[in-house]
Protein backbone atom coordinates (compact mmCIF):
# COMPACT_ATOMS: atom_id res chain seq x y z
CA UNK A 1 0.00 0.00 0.00
CA UNK A 2 2.87 2.56 0.93
CA UNK A 3 4.36 1.62 -2.56
CA UNK A 4 1.24 2.39 -4.59
CA UNK A 5 1.10 6.07 -3.05
CA UNK A 6 4.56 6.47 -3.67
CA UNK A 7 3.71 5.91 -7.57
CA UNK A 8 1.03 8.16 -7.31
CA UNK A 9 2.67 10.84 -5.40
CA UNK A 10 5.49 10.47 -8.05
CA UNK A 11 3.20 10.70 -10.76
CA UNK A 12 1.53 13.59 -9.89
CA UNK A 13 5.16 15.45 -9.15
CA UNK A 14 5.55 14.71 -12.84
CA UNK A 15 2.38 15.78 -13.89
CA UNK A 16 2.82 18.89 -12.03
CA UNK A 17 6.35 19.27 -13.40
CA UNK A 18 5.08 18.77 -17.33
CA UNK A 19 2.66 21.13 -16.43
CA UNK A 20 5.04 23.87 -15.29
CA UNK A 21 7.23 23.22 -17.70
CA UNK A 22 4.50 23.87 -20.67
CA UNK A 23 3.58 27.09 -18.81
CA UNK A 24 7.31 28.42 -19.09
CA UNK A 25 7.39 27.66 -22.93
CA UNK A 26 4.23 29.35 -23.48
CA UNK A 27 5.35 32.54 -21.72
CA UNK A 28 8.90 32.25 -23.08
CA UNK A 29 6.98 32.54 -26.57
CA UNK A 30 4.40 35.15 -25.79
CA UNK A 31 7.37 37.38 -23.85
CA UNK A 32 6.81 37.61 -20.65
CA UNK A 33 9.04 36.51 -17.54
CA UNK A 34 9.15 32.69 -17.30
CA UNK A 35 7.41 31.27 -13.88
CA UNK A 36 9.55 29.38 -11.81
CA UNK A 37 9.03 25.68 -11.09
CA UNK A 38 7.99 25.14 -7.21
CA UNK A 39 10.53 23.50 -5.42
CA UNK A 40 13.39 24.52 -8.02
CA UNK A 41 15.77 27.65 -6.57
CA UNK A 42 16.92 29.87 -9.59
CA UNK A 43 20.32 30.68 -9.64
CA UNK A 44 21.68 34.05 -9.59
CA UNK A 45 22.50 33.42 -13.14
CA UNK A 46 19.93 32.20 -14.07
CA UNK A 47 18.08 35.63 -12.17
CA UNK A 48 20.02 38.00 -13.77
CA UNK A 49 19.58 36.57 -17.92
CA UNK A 50 16.87 37.88 -19.45
CA UNK A 51 14.03 35.70 -21.20
CA UNK A 52 15.58 35.01 -24.70
CA UNK A 53 13.19 35.86 -27.61
CA UNK A 54 12.39 33.29 -29.88
CA UNK A 55 14.51 33.00 -32.86
CA UNK A 56 12.80 33.67 -36.33
CA UNK A 57 12.30 30.70 -38.23
CA UNK A 58 14.54 30.61 -41.40
CA UNK A 59 12.17 28.92 -43.42
CA UNK A 60 12.43 31.43 -46.36
CA UNK A 61 9.15 31.53 -46.55
CA UNK A 62 8.31 34.63 -44.18
CA UNK A 63 8.40 38.26 -45.45
CA UNK A 64 11.00 40.12 -43.18
CA UNK A 65 9.97 42.45 -40.35
CA UNK A 66 10.18 45.93 -41.80
CA UNK A 67 10.97 48.08 -39.22
CA UNK A 68 8.68 51.27 -39.98
CA UNK A 69 6.47 52.91 -37.78
CA UNK A 70 2.88 51.78 -37.40
CA UNK A 71 1.56 55.15 -38.30
CA UNK A 72 4.11 56.55 -40.80
CA UNK A 73 2.30 54.18 -43.68
CA UNK A 74 -1.49 55.76 -42.67
CA UNK A 75 -0.19 59.35 -42.27
CA UNK A 76 0.84 58.79 -46.12
CA UNK A 77 -2.33 57.37 -47.29
CA UNK A 78 -3.63 60.50 -45.84
CA UNK A 79 -2.01 62.38 -47.16
CA UNK A 80 -2.31 60.47 -50.93
CA UNK A 81 -6.11 61.01 -50.11
CA UNK A 82 -5.96 64.66 -49.76
CA UNK A 83 -3.91 65.07 -53.09
CA UNK A 84 -6.63 62.97 -54.59
CA UNK A 85 -9.35 65.28 -53.52
CA UNK A 86 -7.19 67.95 -55.47
CA UNK A 87 -7.83 66.23 -58.09
CA UNK A 88 -11.07 65.56 -57.30
CA UNK A 89 -11.94 69.46 -57.61
CA UNK A 90 -10.20 69.22 -60.37
CA UNK A 91 -12.02 66.66 -62.32
CA UNK A 92 -15.36 68.75 -61.39
CA UNK A 93 -13.59 72.51 -62.76
CA UNK A 94 -12.35 70.52 -66.08
CA UNK A 95 -16.12 68.88 -66.45
CA UNK A 96 -17.82 72.34 -67.03
CA UNK A 97 -21.07 71.89 -64.98
CA UNK A 98 -19.45 74.15 -62.05
CA UNK A 99 -17.99 77.34 -62.63
CA UNK A 100 -14.32 77.25 -62.36
CA UNK A 101 -14.03 79.94 -60.17
CA UNK A 102 -16.08 79.07 -56.83
CA UNK A 103 -14.22 75.40 -57.27
CA UNK A 104 -11.05 77.25 -57.54
CA UNK A 105 -11.94 79.21 -54.14
CA UNK A 106 -12.69 75.72 -52.54
CA UNK A 107 -10.03 74.49 -53.36
CA UNK A 108 -7.87 77.57 -52.14
CA UNK A 109 -9.79 76.46 -48.89
CA UNK A 110 -9.37 73.01 -48.79
CA UNK A 111 -5.48 73.80 -49.07
CA UNK A 112 -5.69 75.83 -46.26
CA UNK A 113 -7.62 73.35 -43.91
CA UNK A 114 -4.64 70.79 -44.50
CA UNK A 115 -1.91 73.68 -43.32
CA UNK A 116 -4.69 73.75 -40.26
CA UNK A 117 -4.34 69.72 -39.83
CA UNK A 118 -0.81 70.00 -40.35
CA UNK A 119 -0.20 72.59 -37.11
CA UNK A 120 -2.72 70.73 -34.87
CA UNK A 121 -1.04 67.64 -35.52
CA UNK A 122 2.39 69.38 -34.28
CA UNK A 123 2.31 68.27 -31.11
CA UNK A 124 1.08 65.09 -31.42
CA UNK A 125 3.10 64.04 -34.46
CA UNK A 126 5.91 65.77 -36.48
CA UNK A 127 6.21 63.74 -39.16
CA UNK A 128 2.15 64.04 -39.70
CA UNK A 129 2.58 68.25 -38.98
CA UNK A 130 5.79 68.23 -41.92
CA UNK A 131 3.75 65.81 -44.69
CA UNK A 132 0.36 67.61 -43.79
CA UNK A 133 2.04 70.97 -44.79
CA UNK A 134 3.79 69.29 -47.86
CA UNK A 135 0.12 68.49 -48.75
CA UNK A 136 -1.60 71.52 -48.38
CA UNK A 137 1.40 72.86 -50.69
CA UNK A 138 1.24 70.07 -53.33
CA UNK A 139 -2.75 70.98 -52.87
CA UNK A 140 -2.01 74.99 -53.99
CA UNK A 141 0.97 75.88 -56.39
CA UNK A 142 -0.27 73.28 -58.75
CA UNK A 143 -3.52 74.77 -58.58
CA UNK A 144 -2.59 78.76 -58.95
CA UNK A 145 0.02 77.39 -61.46
CA UNK A 146 -2.71 76.13 -63.97
CA UNK A 147 -5.41 78.27 -62.49
CA UNK A 148 -3.59 81.11 -63.58
CA UNK A 149 -1.39 79.63 -66.81
CA UNK A 150 -3.58 77.14 -68.23
CA UNK A 151 -7.12 77.80 -67.53
CA UNK A 152 -6.50 81.73 -66.91
CA UNK A 153 -9.51 81.55 -64.60
CA UNK A 154 -7.45 84.14 -62.04
CA UNK A 155 -4.90 86.84 -62.68
CA UNK A 156 -1.40 87.11 -61.65
CA UNK A 157 -2.03 89.60 -59.50
CA UNK A 158 -4.83 87.64 -57.86
CA UNK A 159 -2.56 84.26 -57.62
CA UNK A 160 0.16 86.67 -56.06
CA UNK A 161 -2.34 87.86 -53.11
CA UNK A 162 -3.10 84.37 -52.43
CA UNK A 163 0.40 83.42 -52.07
CA UNK A 164 0.91 86.66 -49.49
CA UNK A 165 -2.53 85.54 -47.93
CA UNK A 166 -1.09 81.89 -47.80
CA UNK A 167 1.93 82.96 -45.73
CA UNK A 168 0.06 84.92 -43.85
CA UNK A 169 -1.98 82.28 -42.84
CA UNK A 170 0.47 79.50 -41.95
CA UNK A 171 2.53 82.48 -39.81
CA UNK A 172 -0.53 83.05 -37.68
CA UNK A 173 -1.83 78.90 -37.25
CA UNK A 174 2.30 78.53 -35.86
CA UNK A 175 2.55 81.56 -33.96
CA UNK A 176 1.32 80.63 -31.08
CA UNK A 177 3.51 77.54 -30.75
CA UNK A 178 6.88 79.33 -32.52
CA UNK A 179 6.77 76.25 -34.90
CA UNK A 180 9.52 76.62 -37.73
CA UNK A 181 8.68 73.92 -40.27
CA UNK A 182 5.34 75.22 -41.09
CA UNK A 183 6.38 78.75 -41.87
CA UNK A 184 9.59 76.88 -43.67
CA UNK A 185 7.22 75.14 -45.92
CA UNK A 186 4.19 77.46 -46.75
CA UNK A 187 7.26 80.44 -47.52
CA UNK A 188 9.60 78.37 -49.73
CA UNK A 189 6.31 77.21 -51.58
CA UNK A 190 5.24 80.70 -52.00
CA UNK A 191 8.33 82.60 -53.34
CA UNK A 192 8.73 79.42 -55.69
CA UNK A 193 5.61 79.57 -56.82
CA UNK A 194 5.95 83.42 -57.87
CA UNK A 195 8.93 83.13 -59.42
CA UNK A 196 7.57 80.26 -61.28
CA UNK A 197 4.59 82.77 -62.37
CA UNK A 198 7.31 85.47 -62.86
CA UNK A 199 8.88 83.31 -65.84
CA UNK A 200 5.25 81.79 -66.99
CA UNK A 201 3.30 85.36 -67.04
CA UNK A 202 6.28 87.75 -67.20
CA UNK A 203 4.33 89.55 -64.62
CA UNK A 204 7.06 91.04 -62.78
CA UNK A 205 5.77 93.94 -61.00
CA UNK A 206 2.75 92.36 -58.85
CA UNK A 207 4.39 88.79 -58.36
CA UNK A 208 7.37 90.66 -56.87
CA UNK A 209 5.71 92.39 -54.77
CA UNK A 210 3.82 89.46 -53.31
CA UNK A 211 7.76 88.36 -52.48
CA UNK A 212 8.49 91.43 -51.11
CA UNK A 213 5.52 90.87 -49.25
CA UNK A 214 6.64 87.93 -48.27
CA UNK A 215 9.95 89.02 -46.56
CA UNK A 216 8.22 91.96 -45.23
CA UNK A 217 5.75 89.09 -43.84
CA UNK A 218 8.65 87.05 -41.71
CA UNK A 219 11.05 90.36 -40.92
CA UNK A 220 7.81 91.59 -38.82
CA UNK A 221 7.46 88.22 -37.18
CA UNK A 222 11.47 88.39 -36.37
CA UNK A 223 10.59 92.06 -35.04
CA UNK A 224 7.87 90.61 -33.27
CA UNK A 225 10.23 88.17 -31.00
CA UNK A 226 8.96 85.11 -33.44
CA UNK A 227 12.47 83.75 -33.77
CA UNK A 228 11.91 82.26 -37.62
CA UNK A 229 14.64 80.41 -39.05
CA UNK A 230 13.24 80.79 -42.79
CA UNK A 231 14.28 84.53 -43.20
CA UNK A 232 16.96 83.63 -45.64
CA UNK A 233 14.65 82.47 -48.48
CA UNK A 234 12.22 85.10 -48.80
CA UNK A 235 14.87 87.77 -48.67
CA UNK A 236 17.21 85.89 -51.78
CA UNK A 237 13.85 85.87 -53.43
CA UNK A 238 12.84 89.03 -53.12
CA UNK A 239 16.62 90.33 -53.90
CA UNK A 240 16.49 88.06 -57.24
CA UNK A 241 12.55 89.71 -57.71
CA UNK A 242 14.21 92.70 -57.31
CA UNK A 243 17.35 92.61 -59.63
CA UNK A 244 14.83 90.97 -62.11
CA UNK A 245 13.07 93.96 -62.11
CA UNK A 246 15.26 96.79 -63.01
CA UNK A 247 17.21 94.22 -65.10
CA UNK A 248 14.21 93.86 -67.85
CA UNK A 249 12.24 96.93 -67.45
CA UNK A 250 14.93 99.12 -67.00
CA UNK A 251 17.10 97.98 -70.10
CA UNK A 252 18.39 100.56 -72.25
CA UNK A 253 17.58 98.67 -75.57
CA UNK A 254 13.86 98.59 -74.06
CA UNK A 255 11.88 96.76 -72.33
CA UNK A 256 11.72 92.94 -73.32
CA UNK A 257 8.69 91.26 -76.04
CA UNK A 258 5.97 89.93 -73.37
CA UNK A 259 6.70 91.70 -69.96
CA UNK A 260 4.85 94.38 -69.25
CA UNK A 261 6.56 98.04 -68.94
CA UNK A 262 6.57 99.76 -65.70
CA UNK A 263 6.85 103.49 -64.84
CA UNK A 264 10.07 104.60 -62.85
CA UNK A 265 7.81 105.71 -59.78
CA UNK A 266 6.60 102.09 -59.61
CA UNK A 267 10.02 100.24 -60.02
CA UNK A 268 11.63 102.94 -57.62
CA UNK A 269 8.68 102.43 -55.10
CA UNK A 270 9.42 98.49 -55.16
CA UNK A 271 13.14 99.04 -55.05
CA UNK A 272 12.34 101.26 -51.94
CA UNK A 273 10.55 98.91 -50.07
CA UNK A 274 13.34 95.96 -49.97
CA UNK A 275 15.63 98.82 -47.73
CA UNK A 276 13.11 99.80 -46.44
CA UNK A 277 12.21 96.30 -45.01
CA UNK A 278 15.09 94.85 -44.00
CA UNK A 279 16.60 98.67 -42.84
CA UNK A 280 13.29 98.42 -40.59
CA UNK A 281 14.01 94.77 -39.26
CA UNK A 282 17.38 95.72 -38.59
CA UNK A 283 16.45 98.87 -36.98
CA UNK A 284 14.27 97.79 -34.66
CA UNK A 285 15.82 93.86 -33.96
CA UNK A 286 19.26 95.79 -33.17
CA UNK A 287 18.89 98.89 -32.55
CA UNK A 288 16.09 99.18 -30.88
CA UNK A 289 15.74 95.46 -29.15
CA UNK A 290 19.90 95.42 -28.36
CA UNK A 291 20.09 92.21 -30.15
CA UNK A 292 22.91 91.20 -31.61
CA UNK A 293 23.26 91.42 -35.51
CA UNK A 294 23.72 88.22 -37.23
CA UNK A 295 25.28 87.11 -40.26
CA UNK A 296 22.74 87.27 -42.25
CA UNK A 297 21.48 90.62 -41.22
CA UNK A 298 24.79 91.88 -42.29
CA UNK A 299 24.73 90.45 -45.67
CA UNK A 300 21.24 91.55 -46.57
CA UNK A 301 21.41 94.85 -45.38
CA UNK A 302 24.73 95.27 -47.93
CA UNK A 303 22.63 93.29 -50.85
CA UNK A 304 19.51 95.22 -50.10
CA UNK A 305 21.32 98.68 -50.26
CA UNK A 306 22.92 97.99 -53.34
CA UNK A 307 19.88 96.67 -55.06
CA UNK A 308 17.77 99.38 -53.99
CA UNK A 309 20.33 102.27 -54.73
CA UNK A 310 20.88 101.16 -58.15
CA UNK A 311 17.61 100.17 -59.23
CA UNK A 312 16.24 103.56 -58.37
CA UNK A 313 19.20 105.77 -59.91
CA UNK A 314 18.82 103.74 -62.75
CA UNK A 315 14.61 104.00 -63.17
CA UNK A 316 14.99 107.47 -62.50
CA UNK A 317 18.31 108.05 -64.26
CA UNK A 318 19.62 109.61 -61.72
CA UNK A 319 16.99 112.13 -60.44
CA UNK A 320 16.73 110.77 -57.34
CA UNK A 321 20.84 110.83 -56.53
CA UNK A 322 19.77 113.41 -53.93
CA UNK A 323 17.39 112.11 -52.36
CA UNK A 324 19.09 108.79 -52.09
CA UNK A 325 22.21 110.63 -50.58
CA UNK A 326 20.48 112.41 -48.20
CA UNK A 327 18.80 108.91 -47.02
CA UNK A 328 22.77 107.65 -47.00
CA UNK A 329 23.59 110.33 -44.86
CA UNK A 330 21.20 109.99 -42.16
CA UNK A 331 22.00 105.82 -41.46
CA UNK A 332 25.07 106.99 -41.68
CA UNK A 333 24.58 109.23 -38.54
CA UNK A 334 22.85 106.50 -37.49
CA UNK A 335 25.40 104.29 -37.16
CA UNK A 336 28.12 107.03 -36.18
CA UNK A 337 25.72 107.09 -33.37
CA UNK A 338 25.58 103.64 -32.84
CA UNK A 339 28.78 102.79 -32.88
CA UNK A 340 30.03 105.90 -30.58
CA UNK A 341 27.08 105.88 -27.94
CA UNK A 342 24.95 103.09 -28.46
CA UNK A 343 26.84 100.43 -28.80
CA UNK A 344 29.62 101.83 -26.19
CA UNK A 345 29.74 98.25 -23.96
CA UNK A 346 31.23 95.48 -24.61
CA UNK A 347 29.06 93.40 -24.97
CA UNK A 348 27.79 95.03 -27.88
CA UNK A 349 30.99 94.69 -29.46
CA UNK A 350 29.91 93.24 -33.07
CA UNK A 351 27.41 95.79 -33.26
CA UNK A 352 29.71 98.49 -32.68
CA UNK A 353 31.84 97.09 -34.93
CA UNK A 354 29.26 96.52 -37.93
CA UNK A 355 28.20 100.32 -37.21
CA UNK A 356 31.57 101.69 -37.59
CA UNK A 357 32.17 100.05 -41.17
CA UNK A 358 28.79 100.63 -42.65
CA UNK A 359 29.18 104.81 -41.49
CA UNK A 360 31.96 105.81 -44.13
CA UNK A 361 31.09 103.70 -46.83
CA UNK A 362 27.21 105.44 -46.37
CA UNK A 363 28.77 108.52 -45.60
CA UNK A 364 30.58 108.66 -48.79
CA UNK A 365 27.93 106.96 -50.81
CA UNK A 366 25.84 110.13 -49.72
CA UNK A 367 28.40 112.79 -50.61
CA UNK A 368 28.95 111.16 -54.11
CA UNK A 369 24.57 111.44 -54.60
CA UNK A 370 24.36 114.74 -53.00
CA UNK A 371 27.14 117.00 -53.81
CA UNK A 372 28.48 118.37 -56.60
CA UNK A 373 32.37 117.82 -57.25
CA UNK A 374 33.76 121.14 -55.95
CA UNK A 375 32.01 120.59 -52.28
CA UNK A 376 32.86 117.05 -52.30
CA UNK A 377 36.29 117.86 -51.34
CA UNK A 378 35.50 119.76 -48.69
CA UNK A 379 33.06 117.65 -46.99
CA UNK A 380 35.34 115.13 -46.85
CA UNK A 381 37.83 116.45 -45.63
CA UNK A 382 35.85 117.66 -42.55
CA UNK A 383 34.77 114.24 -42.40
CA UNK A 384 38.09 113.19 -41.58
CA UNK A 385 38.76 116.23 -38.96
CA UNK A 386 35.84 114.95 -37.14
CA UNK A 387 36.74 111.87 -37.21
CA UNK A 388 40.51 112.94 -35.92
CA UNK A 389 39.06 115.22 -33.01
CA UNK A 390 36.83 111.89 -32.30
CA UNK A 391 39.55 109.62 -32.15
CA UNK A 392 41.90 111.74 -30.10
CA UNK A 393 38.89 112.00 -27.47
CA UNK A 394 37.99 107.90 -27.68
CA UNK A 395 41.01 106.15 -28.80
CA UNK A 396 38.83 104.03 -30.81
CA UNK A 397 40.51 102.08 -33.52
CA UNK A 398 37.76 102.51 -36.40
CA UNK A 399 37.84 106.09 -35.96
CA UNK A 400 41.87 106.40 -37.04
CA UNK A 401 40.77 104.37 -40.13
CA UNK A 402 38.12 106.50 -40.82
CA UNK A 403 40.60 109.52 -40.51
CA UNK A 404 42.31 107.95 -43.75
CA UNK A 405 40.04 106.56 -45.38
CA UNK A 406 38.12 110.28 -45.97
CA UNK A 407 41.37 111.80 -46.65
CA UNK A 408 42.01 108.76 -49.23
CA UNK A 409 38.69 109.35 -50.54
CA UNK A 410 39.27 113.09 -50.46
CA UNK A 411 42.31 113.45 -52.78
CA UNK A 412 41.40 110.63 -55.66
CA UNK A 413 38.68 112.97 -56.58
CA UNK A 414 40.51 116.20 -55.88
CA UNK A 415 43.07 117.41 -58.73
CA UNK A 416 46.02 116.54 -56.40
CA UNK A 417 47.09 113.40 -57.72
CA UNK A 418 47.76 114.73 -61.28
CA UNK A 419 49.21 117.69 -59.84
CA UNK A 420 51.78 115.72 -57.94
CA UNK A 421 52.62 113.40 -60.24
CA UNK A 422 53.01 116.28 -63.07
CA UNK A 423 55.37 118.23 -60.58
CA UNK A 424 57.80 115.59 -59.22
CA UNK A 425 57.78 113.37 -62.47
CA UNK A 426 56.10 115.37 -65.49
CA UNK A 427 55.96 118.73 -66.90
CA UNK A 428 55.21 121.17 -63.89
CA UNK A 429 52.54 122.53 -63.56
CA UNK A 430 51.31 126.40 -62.45
CA UNK A 431 50.37 126.99 -59.19
CA UNK A 432 48.15 124.61 -57.20
CA UNK A 433 44.09 125.17 -57.22
CA UNK A 434 42.30 125.64 -53.91
CA UNK A 435 41.33 122.17 -53.38
CA UNK A 436 44.49 121.37 -53.19
CA UNK A 437 45.47 123.57 -50.77
CA UNK A 438 42.14 122.17 -48.43
CA UNK A 439 43.63 118.56 -48.69
CA UNK A 440 47.48 119.75 -47.38
CA UNK A 441 45.34 121.46 -44.74
CA UNK A 442 43.22 119.12 -43.75
CA UNK A 443 46.00 116.55 -44.06
CA UNK A 444 48.29 118.23 -41.68
CA UNK A 445 45.32 118.84 -39.44
CA UNK A 446 44.72 115.31 -39.39
CA UNK A 447 47.93 114.16 -37.99
CA UNK A 448 48.24 117.11 -35.49
CA UNK A 449 44.79 116.01 -33.67
CA UNK A 450 45.23 112.51 -33.97
CA UNK A 451 49.06 111.48 -34.12
CA UNK A 452 49.29 112.73 -31.02
CA UNK A 453 47.61 109.87 -28.84
CA UNK A 454 50.39 108.03 -27.35
CA UNK A 455 49.54 104.57 -29.06
CA UNK A 456 50.18 101.22 -26.84
CA UNK A 457 51.58 99.43 -30.19
CA UNK A 458 54.00 100.51 -33.25
CA UNK A 459 51.48 98.98 -35.58
CA UNK A 460 49.02 101.38 -34.60
CA UNK A 461 51.11 104.25 -35.87
CA UNK A 462 50.04 103.13 -39.04
CA UNK A 463 46.70 104.93 -38.76
CA UNK A 464 48.70 108.07 -39.55
CA UNK A 465 50.46 107.24 -42.60
CA UNK A 466 48.11 108.61 -44.70
CA UNK A 467 47.51 111.73 -43.36
CA UNK A 468 51.06 111.73 -43.05
CA UNK A 469 51.88 110.86 -46.83
CA UNK A 470 49.69 113.12 -48.10
CA UNK A 471 50.91 116.09 -46.51
CA UNK A 472 54.56 115.25 -47.57
CA UNK A 473 53.85 114.04 -51.34
CA UNK A 474 51.47 117.49 -51.66
CA UNK A 475 54.43 119.77 -49.89
CA UNK A 476 56.69 118.10 -52.36
CA UNK A 477 55.24 119.02 -55.73
CA UNK A 478 54.43 122.59 -53.89
CA UNK A 479 57.96 122.92 -53.26
CA UNK A 480 59.25 121.79 -56.69
CA UNK A 481 56.59 124.32 -58.37
CA UNK A 482 57.65 127.33 -56.18
CA UNK A 483 61.32 126.24 -57.02
CA UNK A 484 60.84 126.48 -60.80
CA UNK A 485 58.24 129.38 -60.80
CA UNK A 486 61.29 131.49 -58.91
CA UNK A 487 64.13 130.11 -60.71
CA UNK A 488 62.30 130.34 -64.36
CA UNK A 489 63.11 133.92 -64.99
CA UNK A 490 67.17 134.30 -64.39
CA UNK A 491 67.90 130.36 -65.16
CA UNK A 492 66.64 127.97 -68.08
CA UNK A 493 65.47 124.92 -66.58
CA UNK A 494 67.08 122.27 -68.70
CA UNK A 495 65.41 118.82 -68.22
CA UNK A 496 68.75 117.65 -66.20
CA UNK A 497 68.67 120.65 -64.05
CA UNK A 498 64.84 120.13 -63.07
CA UNK A 499 65.70 116.54 -62.79
CA UNK A 500 68.55 117.98 -59.59
CA UNK A 501 65.65 120.04 -58.38
CA UNK A 502 64.09 117.27 -58.25
CA UNK A 503 66.06 115.01 -56.28
CA UNK A 504 67.37 117.26 -53.77
CA UNK A 505 63.72 118.74 -52.63
CA UNK A 506 63.27 114.52 -52.35
CA UNK A 507 66.43 113.96 -50.68
CA UNK A 508 65.81 116.46 -48.08
CA UNK A 509 61.47 115.63 -47.84
CA UNK A 510 63.47 111.73 -46.93
CA UNK A 511 65.70 113.69 -44.69
CA UNK A 512 62.92 116.10 -42.68
CA UNK A 513 60.44 112.92 -41.96
CA UNK A 514 63.83 111.49 -40.68
CA UNK A 515 64.76 113.62 -38.82
CA UNK A 516 61.54 114.80 -37.42
CA UNK A 517 60.42 110.97 -36.44
CA UNK A 518 63.62 111.16 -34.36
CA UNK A 519 62.78 114.08 -32.73
CA UNK A 520 59.09 113.44 -31.86
CA UNK A 521 59.41 110.02 -31.69
CA UNK A 522 57.23 109.04 -34.44
CA UNK A 523 57.76 106.00 -36.35
CA UNK A 524 55.56 106.33 -39.12
CA UNK A 525 57.71 109.42 -40.48
CA UNK A 526 60.33 106.98 -40.77
CA UNK A 527 58.57 104.67 -42.99
CA UNK A 528 57.31 107.59 -44.83
CA UNK A 529 61.46 108.56 -45.23
CA UNK A 530 61.93 105.47 -46.85
CA UNK A 531 58.72 105.77 -49.12
CA UNK A 532 60.70 108.59 -50.63
CA UNK A 533 63.80 106.66 -50.96
CA UNK A 534 62.23 104.36 -53.01
CA UNK A 535 60.67 107.18 -55.13
CA UNK A 536 64.19 108.50 -55.56
CA UNK A 537 65.37 105.29 -56.73
CA UNK A 538 62.89 104.96 -59.28
CA UNK A 539 63.77 108.53 -59.75
CA UNK A 540 66.93 108.25 -60.62
CA UNK A 541 66.44 105.23 -63.27
CA UNK A 542 63.95 106.83 -64.96
CA UNK A 543 64.69 110.23 -64.95
CA UNK A 544 68.16 110.78 -64.28
CA UNK A 545 69.25 108.23 -66.24
CA UNK A 546 67.30 109.37 -69.00
CA UNK A 547 67.51 113.04 -68.93
CA UNK A 548 70.55 114.04 -66.49
CA UNK A 549 73.94 114.98 -67.98
CA UNK A 550 77.13 114.03 -66.28
CA UNK A 551 76.90 117.32 -63.73
CA UNK A 552 73.34 116.78 -62.97
CA UNK A 553 74.10 112.49 -62.56
CA UNK A 554 77.13 113.71 -59.81
CA UNK A 555 74.49 116.00 -57.86
CA UNK A 556 72.06 113.97 -58.06
CA UNK A 557 73.61 110.54 -56.92
CA UNK A 558 75.56 112.49 -53.81
CA UNK A 559 72.19 113.75 -52.87
CA UNK A 560 70.83 110.29 -53.18
CA UNK A 561 74.33 108.36 -51.69
CA UNK A 562 74.02 110.80 -48.38
CA UNK A 563 70.40 110.11 -47.51
CA UNK A 564 70.75 106.28 -47.82
CA UNK A 565 73.73 106.73 -45.32
CA UNK A 566 72.04 109.27 -42.95
CA UNK A 567 68.23 107.58 -42.86
CA UNK A 568 69.10 104.41 -41.38
CA UNK A 569 70.38 106.23 -38.36
CA UNK A 570 67.92 108.40 -37.74
CA UNK A 571 65.25 105.74 -37.97
CA UNK A 572 67.12 103.51 -35.95
CA UNK A 573 67.04 106.08 -32.87
CA UNK A 574 63.71 106.85 -33.94
CA UNK A 575 62.35 102.92 -33.23
CA UNK A 576 64.95 102.99 -29.97
CA UNK A 577 63.37 106.08 -28.69
CA UNK A 578 59.81 104.80 -29.32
Amino acid sequence: MPQAVDSNTSELEQVTARLHDLERRVAALEGHPQPSVPGQLQTADALSKPAQEPKPSDTGREFPAIKISSGVVPIFGKAVLGIAGAYLLRAIAEAGPVPKLPVLLAAIVYAALWMVWAVRAHDTNRFASVAYGMTSVLILAPLLWESTVRFRVISASFAAIVLVAYVAFALALSWRRQLQLIPWIASVAAVVTALALIVATHNLVALAASILAVAALTEIAACLEYPLSCRAVPALAADFAVWLLVDLLTAAEGVPEGYDPASPITISILCSALIAIYGVSIGVRVFAHLQKISSFEMVQGVLAFTLATFGVLRATKGTASGVTGVLCLALSAACYWGALWHFASESYSRNRRVCAIWAPALLLAGTFLVFSAEVQVPFLCLGALAAAFFYSSTRKLSLGLHVSFYLAAAAAVSPLPAFGVSALAGAVPSAPSWVVWIIVIAALLCYLVGGRVRETRIQSRGLWVVPGGLFSFASAAIIVVLIVKLAGGPVELTPPRLSVIRTIVNCGLAFVLGFAGLRWKRVELGWLAYAAVAFGTLKLLLEDMRFGNAASLVVSLLCYGSILILLPRLTRRATAKA
